[in-house]
Protein backbone atom coordinates (compact mmCIF):
# COMPACT_ATOMS: atom_id res chain seq x y z
CA UNK A 1 0.00 0.00 0.00
CA UNK A 2 1.10 3.60 -0.48
CA UNK A 3 2.52 5.73 2.26
CA UNK A 4 -0.07 7.63 4.29
CA UNK A 5 0.83 11.28 4.72
CA UNK A 6 -0.12 13.03 8.00
CA UNK A 7 -2.24 16.17 7.71
CA UNK A 8 -0.34 19.46 7.68
CA UNK A 9 -1.39 23.00 8.46
CA UNK A 10 -0.25 26.35 7.09
CA UNK A 11 3.52 26.64 7.20
CA UNK A 12 4.05 22.91 6.69
CA UNK A 13 3.94 21.83 10.34
CA UNK A 14 2.03 18.71 11.37
CA UNK A 15 -1.30 19.27 13.14
CA UNK A 16 -1.84 17.34 16.37
CA UNK A 17 -4.59 17.69 19.00
CA UNK A 18 -3.50 19.82 21.94
CA UNK A 19 -4.37 17.02 24.35
CA UNK A 20 -2.17 14.48 22.53
CA UNK A 21 1.43 13.80 23.52
CA UNK A 22 2.88 15.43 20.40
CA UNK A 23 0.55 18.39 20.87
CA UNK A 24 2.03 19.02 24.33
CA UNK A 25 5.71 18.93 23.35
CA UNK A 26 7.81 21.92 22.36
CA UNK A 27 8.60 22.15 18.66
CA UNK A 28 12.24 21.11 19.15
CA UNK A 29 11.38 18.12 21.35
CA UNK A 30 8.61 17.09 18.97
CA UNK A 31 10.95 17.16 15.97
CA UNK A 32 13.49 15.05 17.88
CA UNK A 33 10.77 12.56 18.80
CA UNK A 34 9.61 12.30 15.19
CA UNK A 35 13.14 11.28 14.23
CA UNK A 36 13.00 8.20 16.49
CA UNK A 37 11.98 4.80 15.16
CA UNK A 38 10.85 3.46 11.80
CA UNK A 39 7.90 4.77 9.77
CA UNK A 40 5.08 2.33 9.03
CA UNK A 41 1.52 2.49 7.73
CA UNK A 42 -1.52 0.22 7.90
CA UNK A 43 -5.01 0.29 6.38
CA UNK A 44 -8.23 0.43 8.40
CA UNK A 45 -9.37 -2.69 10.23
CA UNK A 46 -5.94 -4.12 11.01
CA UNK A 47 -4.77 -5.33 14.42
CA UNK A 48 -1.45 -3.63 15.14
CA UNK A 49 -1.02 -4.75 18.76
CA UNK A 50 -2.43 -7.98 20.23
CA UNK A 51 -3.30 -8.50 23.87
CA UNK A 52 -0.95 -10.96 25.57
CA UNK A 53 1.91 -10.77 23.07
CA UNK A 54 5.41 -10.08 24.36
CA UNK A 55 6.56 -7.50 21.79
CA UNK A 56 7.80 -4.38 23.62
CA UNK A 57 7.83 -1.72 20.89
CA UNK A 58 5.88 1.54 21.27
CA UNK A 59 3.96 3.24 18.47
CA UNK A 60 3.75 6.99 17.98
CA UNK A 61 0.57 7.54 15.98
CA UNK A 62 0.99 10.38 13.49
CA UNK A 63 -2.15 10.13 11.38
CA UNK A 64 -5.48 8.33 11.69
CA UNK A 65 -7.19 6.73 14.67
CA UNK A 66 -7.27 3.43 16.56
CA UNK A 67 -9.37 1.68 19.19
CA UNK A 68 -7.88 0.06 22.30
CA UNK A 69 -9.76 -3.08 23.35
CA UNK A 70 -9.34 -5.76 26.02
CA UNK A 71 -10.83 -9.23 26.34
CA UNK A 72 -11.53 -10.73 29.77
CA UNK A 73 -11.13 -14.45 30.65
CA UNK A 74 -14.79 -15.04 29.78
CA UNK A 75 -14.17 -13.77 26.25
CA UNK A 76 -16.07 -10.50 26.65
CA UNK A 77 -14.47 -7.63 24.76
CA UNK A 78 -14.46 -4.08 26.14
CA UNK A 79 -13.52 -0.86 24.41
CA UNK A 80 -11.00 0.86 26.69
CA UNK A 81 -10.02 3.95 24.78
CA UNK A 82 -9.65 5.80 21.50
CA UNK A 83 -6.33 7.15 20.26
CA UNK A 84 -5.68 9.62 17.43
CA UNK A 85 -2.74 11.20 15.63
CA UNK A 86 -0.25 12.57 18.14
CA UNK A 87 -0.89 9.85 20.74
CA UNK A 88 1.63 7.30 22.01
CA UNK A 89 0.31 3.74 22.17
CA UNK A 90 1.77 0.51 23.47
CA UNK A 91 4.00 2.45 25.85
CA UNK A 92 3.26 0.22 28.86
CA UNK A 93 5.06 -2.77 27.32
CA UNK A 94 7.98 -0.49 26.48
CA UNK A 95 8.23 0.92 30.00
CA UNK A 96 7.75 -2.27 32.02
CA UNK A 97 8.35 -6.02 31.54
CA UNK A 98 4.78 -7.30 31.20
CA UNK A 99 2.93 -8.57 28.11
CA UNK A 100 0.53 -6.45 26.10
CA UNK A 101 -2.51 -5.57 28.21
CA UNK A 102 -4.82 -4.73 25.29
CA UNK A 103 -5.41 -5.07 21.56
CA UNK A 104 -5.16 -2.06 19.26
CA UNK A 105 -7.08 -2.00 15.97
CA UNK A 106 -6.87 0.69 13.28
CA UNK A 107 -10.15 2.53 12.62
CA UNK A 108 -8.81 4.38 9.59
CA UNK A 109 -5.68 4.28 7.46
CA UNK A 110 -2.88 5.06 9.89
CA UNK A 111 0.72 6.28 9.73
CA UNK A 112 3.01 5.83 12.73
CA UNK A 113 6.57 5.51 14.02
CA UNK A 114 7.50 2.19 15.61
CA UNK A 115 10.26 2.45 18.20
CA UNK A 116 11.96 -0.17 20.33
CA UNK A 117 11.92 -0.13 24.11
CA UNK A 118 15.54 1.08 24.09
CA UNK A 119 14.79 3.87 21.60
CA UNK A 120 11.87 5.20 23.64
CA UNK A 121 13.75 5.02 26.93
CA UNK A 122 16.85 6.68 25.47
CA UNK A 123 14.73 9.50 24.01
CA UNK A 124 12.98 10.12 27.35
CA UNK A 125 16.35 10.09 29.16
CA UNK A 126 17.63 12.81 26.78
CA UNK A 127 14.43 14.86 26.99
CA UNK A 128 13.19 15.27 30.58
CA UNK A 129 10.38 17.53 29.36
CA UNK A 130 9.02 14.69 27.23
CA UNK A 131 9.40 12.25 30.13
CA UNK A 132 7.25 14.55 32.28
CA UNK A 133 4.58 14.74 29.56
CA UNK A 134 4.54 10.95 29.20
CA UNK A 135 4.11 10.63 32.98
CA UNK A 136 1.28 13.18 32.83
CA UNK A 137 -0.34 11.26 29.96
CA UNK A 138 -0.17 7.98 31.91
CA UNK A 139 -1.65 9.68 34.97
CA UNK A 140 -4.55 11.06 32.92
CA UNK A 141 -5.25 7.64 31.42
CA UNK A 142 -5.30 6.13 34.90
CA UNK A 143 -7.70 8.83 36.06
CA UNK A 144 -9.94 8.05 33.05
CA UNK A 145 -10.05 4.37 34.05
CA UNK A 146 -10.64 5.26 37.71
CA UNK A 147 -13.55 7.55 36.75
CA UNK A 148 -15.20 4.75 34.81
CA UNK A 149 -14.97 2.43 37.84
CA UNK A 150 -16.13 5.05 40.36
CA UNK A 151 -19.12 6.02 38.20
CA UNK A 152 -20.57 2.50 38.27
CA UNK A 153 -22.74 3.59 41.20
CA UNK A 154 -24.28 6.47 39.25
CA UNK A 155 -27.42 6.28 37.06
CA UNK A 156 -26.77 4.80 33.63
CA UNK A 157 -27.83 8.03 31.87
CA UNK A 158 -25.22 10.01 33.81
CA UNK A 159 -22.52 7.48 32.91
CA UNK A 160 -23.39 7.58 29.21
CA UNK A 161 -23.43 11.38 29.24
CA UNK A 162 -20.04 11.50 30.96
CA UNK A 163 -18.49 9.09 28.47
CA UNK A 164 -19.81 11.18 25.58
CA UNK A 165 -18.53 14.42 27.11
CA UNK A 166 -15.09 12.91 27.79
CA UNK A 167 -14.74 11.41 24.30
CA UNK A 168 -16.09 14.34 22.32
CA UNK A 169 -14.24 17.04 24.26
CA UNK A 170 -11.00 15.07 23.89
CA UNK A 171 -11.33 13.72 20.34
CA UNK A 172 -14.34 15.48 18.84
CA UNK A 173 -14.40 17.84 15.88
CA UNK A 174 -16.60 20.91 16.30
CA UNK A 175 -18.31 22.17 13.16
CA UNK A 176 -21.57 23.87 12.20
CA UNK A 177 -22.82 24.02 15.77
CA UNK A 178 -22.31 20.35 16.66
CA UNK A 179 -19.57 17.91 17.64
CA UNK A 180 -18.60 14.85 15.59
CA UNK A 181 -16.24 12.12 16.75
CA UNK A 182 -13.25 11.45 14.51
CA UNK A 183 -13.56 7.71 15.23
CA UNK A 184 -16.58 5.50 14.41
CA UNK A 185 -18.27 4.63 17.72
CA UNK A 186 -20.93 1.92 17.84
CA UNK A 187 -23.68 1.74 20.46
CA UNK A 188 -22.13 -1.51 21.71
CA UNK A 189 -18.76 0.18 22.23
CA UNK A 190 -20.38 3.10 24.03
CA UNK A 191 -22.18 0.65 26.30
CA UNK A 192 -18.93 -1.20 27.04
CA UNK A 193 -17.12 1.98 28.12
CA UNK A 194 -20.04 3.04 30.30
CA UNK A 195 -20.31 -0.45 31.78
CA UNK A 196 -23.98 -0.98 30.89
CA UNK A 197 -26.05 -3.28 28.67
CA UNK A 198 -26.44 -2.45 24.98
CA UNK A 199 -30.22 -2.21 25.30
CA UNK A 200 -29.84 0.32 28.14
CA UNK A 201 -27.39 2.43 26.12
CA UNK A 202 -29.72 2.44 23.10
CA UNK A 203 -32.66 3.55 25.27
CA UNK A 204 -30.59 6.39 26.77
CA UNK A 205 -29.39 7.58 23.35
CA UNK A 206 -33.00 7.66 22.14
CA UNK A 207 -33.91 9.79 25.16
CA UNK A 208 -30.96 12.13 24.48
CA UNK A 209 -32.15 12.41 20.87
CA UNK A 210 -35.66 13.35 21.99
CA UNK A 211 -34.16 16.01 24.29
CA UNK A 212 -32.13 17.46 21.40
CA UNK A 213 -28.77 16.63 23.00
CA UNK A 214 -27.51 14.28 20.28
CA UNK A 215 -28.44 13.01 16.86
CA UNK A 216 -28.03 9.37 15.95
CA UNK A 217 -26.41 8.15 12.75
CA UNK A 218 -24.93 4.93 11.39
CA UNK A 219 -21.90 3.95 13.49
CA UNK A 220 -21.81 7.33 15.13
CA UNK A 221 -23.42 10.01 17.26
CA UNK A 222 -23.25 13.78 16.86
CA UNK A 223 -23.45 15.93 19.98
CA UNK A 224 -25.79 18.85 19.33
CA UNK A 225 -25.79 20.61 22.71
CA UNK A 226 -22.60 20.09 24.71
CA UNK A 227 -23.62 22.47 27.51
CA UNK A 228 -26.84 20.58 28.24
CA UNK A 229 -25.11 17.22 27.83
CA UNK A 230 -22.61 18.31 30.52
CA UNK A 231 -25.59 19.10 32.76
CA UNK A 232 -26.97 15.59 32.17
CA UNK A 233 -23.50 14.28 33.04
CA UNK A 234 -23.66 16.25 36.30
CA UNK A 235 -20.39 17.98 35.45
CA UNK A 236 -19.93 21.37 37.09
Amino acid sequence: MGKIIPRRVAGGSLAYPQASLLGRLSERTREDFLAVGVSESRPAGVTIISQGETDSSALLLLHGSVKVQATDPAGERTLLAIRVGGDLIGEMAALDVGPRSATVVSCTDIFFKRMTKAELRNFLARHPDAAIEVATMLSERLRWADRRRIEHGRPASVRVARVLVDLYESYGIRSAGHWDLSVPLTREELASIAGIKLSTAEKIIRTFQQEGLVSGRYRGIAVLDMARLRQRAEIA
